[in-house]
């Protein structure tokens, strides 16, 4: 193998980070692949490289061996210096994300795809992203349960509030009551207020003094991060005294949800229960 190009390493390394597992450039006007760094899983194409092939040969091989075969058209299309060239007119470097295959289980990976010496060259970084694309799913996929969790509890509760762990402070979600249903509990909601005072508010409007005291244990943040547990509501009931003079069977119920700290966060609502008083 020809020694490879001092000026083309130094670039390539300092444009690209060192988590990289493999990196090879490509000559644009001859479309030759080099090697700069092989992994293991590489090392099984490093022969054709010592030939300096080109670079569709180095590709077709490994994407025919390694990678989804729902990824493999996207993959080979970067192969072509005039479609990545025409592409980096708009950006400054080009990243696509596949899978490859290792064994029965499929990965993640990143390339990344950088031009060096004003475009004459190509770098190619490989980059194994699998734990780390799969913990932005688990993210993403919480999220959007926790979305589809919310939009239920708007139509069904007479209120939702969500309570952030780190602050301790709530905010006021949704009314779905009036003023005459809700009062002043609602109203001090539109900002963020501090959760125990606005429970100690809330039951203290409309709760008998004798349930006082059980409600605000029930309720505190300590006891909800112990008996909420993940994918299940947590349901306090109470019978609530409302203004008009009236009595109702109610539940506050209350859902978990994680942030990337692992702080517990709760979604929360109020709902009136169908039971005669």
């Amino acid at each position: 193998m020809a020694d490879v190009d001092a000026k083309v390493l130094y670039e390539a390394f300092f444009a690209m980070a060192e988590s990289y597992t493999t990196m090879i450039y490509m000559d644009v006007e001859d479309r030759r692949a080099h090697e700069i760094k092989l992994d293991e899983f590489s090392m099984r194409y490093k022969e054709i490289l010592d030939d300096a092939p080109f670079v569709e040969d180095v590709f077709g091989r490994y994407v025919n061996e390694m990678v989804s075969p729902d990824d493999k058209a996207d993959l080979m299309k970067l192969t072509d210096p005039d479609y990545v060239l025409e592409k980096l007119k708009n950006e400054s470097v080009l990243t696509h994300i596949y899978r490859t295959i290792h064994g029965e289980n499929a990965m993640y990976y990143r390339l990344k795809i950088v031009p060096v010496e004003d475009g004459k060259k190509l770098v190619y970084g490989f980059e194994n992203i699998d734990s780390q694309y799969r913990h932005q799913w688990e993210i993403r996929t919480d999220r959007e349960m926790q979305m589809m969790l919310f939009d239920a509890l708007s139509r069904e509760y007479m209120s939702v509030w969500y309570l952030d762990g780190k602050s301790r402070k709530v905010r006021l979600m949704k009314n779905n009551g009036t003023d005459s249903q809700n009062g002043e509990a609602v109203r001090i909601g539109n900002t963020m207020v501090d959760y125990h005072f606005s429970m100690q508010k809330y039951f203290g409007d409309f709760v008998s003094p004798d349930e006082f005291d059980r409600l605000m244990e029930e309720t505190s943040y300590e006891t909800l991060c112990q008996k909420v547990h993940d994918n299940d509501l947590y349901c306090v009931n109470y019978i609530r005294n409302n203004p008009d003079g009236t009595r109702a069977h109610f539940q506050a119920c209350y859902a978990k949800m994680h942030d990337n700290t692992g702080i517990s966060n709760f979604v929360f609502g109020f709902r009136m229960l169908d039971i005669a008083e």
